[in-house]
């Protein structure tokens, strides 16, 4: 049996996001150690990181501790590790950047393995890295040593970092990136599977193509570094992958959401976005001498919004060139 266990997006910082709280980095440090636990109990050939290992992508926001505690986590694995680089390992999303100035080049000089295509070392296993720019061609291109392998009679397993999506839940702002699941099932050309990082939001287990299709899965990320409303309920894990079974999801024990998000300023950006709505909505009928910044601001500040409406409205209007009468 030939068993892999699977870590989506840890986004490792000792610098908590802003709606986090202080424990941001211990909270993970600790979900990784249950992820050593996992695969010692279940005996996994090799752990796989699926990309944006680290938060930030200035080296200079990464400190010589956090690449210590990662490197600890490594070494106490059972098995060896494998990292796909995803776009916030990257610098200006350049893969020789890891060789050149990003600290998750420390992480492969100190054992982890680079899984860029096939691993000889683990021949189930195939990885695609971040693309500086999504296209058919690109991950056509990515994995063609994949379905001129062995690959080809047996399937395997595709690690990679990228913008999937299931079947009608593409994200429909402009300029979105994403990779459609048609790009990667065409491009397999046979039977295989897919674990999918940078989509922190879990998209379970879904199948695309004709026949048997290809199976992707995106258990969600590590991080609950964002305060979306998935974030607040989710189940925190992690994925195993049998050649022969397909995946499985293991729960970790994470901390509750109120103990890791400031609900506080949550609750207050609520408050603040439906002030704002009210606040544009009123504004077509208001009566304004000079449609100026200042004279909206000063309108604003009669609503009595608050603090964090008045900011948003300043930087909505400075976007706009200083509202319709200039400054």
């Amino acid at each position: 049996m030939a068993l892999y266990l699977i870590v989506n997006d840890i986004h490792a910082t000792k610098r908590p996001p802003s709606s986090c709280t202080d424990s941001y980095w211990p909270d993970l440090l600790n979900l990784l150690y249950q992820t050593v636990d996992v695969a010692r109990e279940r005996e996994v050939r090799a752990v796989v990181w699926a990309g944006d290992v680290l938060h930030h992508k200035a080296p200079g926001r990464t400190d010589h501790g956090l690449m210590m505690d990662l490197i600890r986590v490594i070494q106490a694995y059972p098995c060896p590790v494998a990292i796909v680089p995803g776009n916030h390992d990257l610098a200006h999303d350049r893969l020789d950047s890891i060789d050149d100035t990003q600290p998750l080049g420390v992480l492969y000089l100190a054992g982890a393995r680079r899984l860029e295509g096939r691993d000889e070392e683990f021949p189930h296993l195939y990885g695609v890295p971040w693309q500086q720019q999504w296209s058919e061609e690109g991950v056509r291109e990515a994995l063609r040593d994949y379905r001129e392998g062995e690959f080809a009679q047996f399937g395997g397993l595709v690690v990679t970092h990228a913008p999937i999506y299931p079947p009608g839940s593409e994200p429909r702002y402009p300029g979105a990136e994403y990779a459609p699941a048609e790009w990667w099932s065409g491009s397999m050309e046979v039977c295989g599977s897919i674990a999918y990082g940078h989509v922190h939001e879990p998209h379970g287990v879904w199948r695309y193509g004709t026949g048997e299709g290809v199976t992707f899965c995106n258990f969600g990320a590590l991080s609950r570094g964002s305060l979306d409303e998935y974030n607040l309920h989710r189940e925190v894990g992690c994925a195993l992958w049998d050649h022969r079974g397909g995946f499985e999801f293991v729960p970790l024990k994470a901390r509750p959401a109120e103990e890791v998000f400031r609900l506080r300023r949550r609750d207050e950006a609520v408050t603040a976005q439906r002030s704002l709505a009210d606040f544009r909505a009123g504004l077509s009928s208001a009566k304004l001498a000079v449609l100026s910044t200042e004279t909206v601001m000063a309108h604003v500040r009669t609503l009595g919004a608050g603090p964090d409406v008045e900011n948003l409205a300043e930087e909505l209007l400075a976007e706009q060139g200083g509202g319709t009468g200039g400054k």
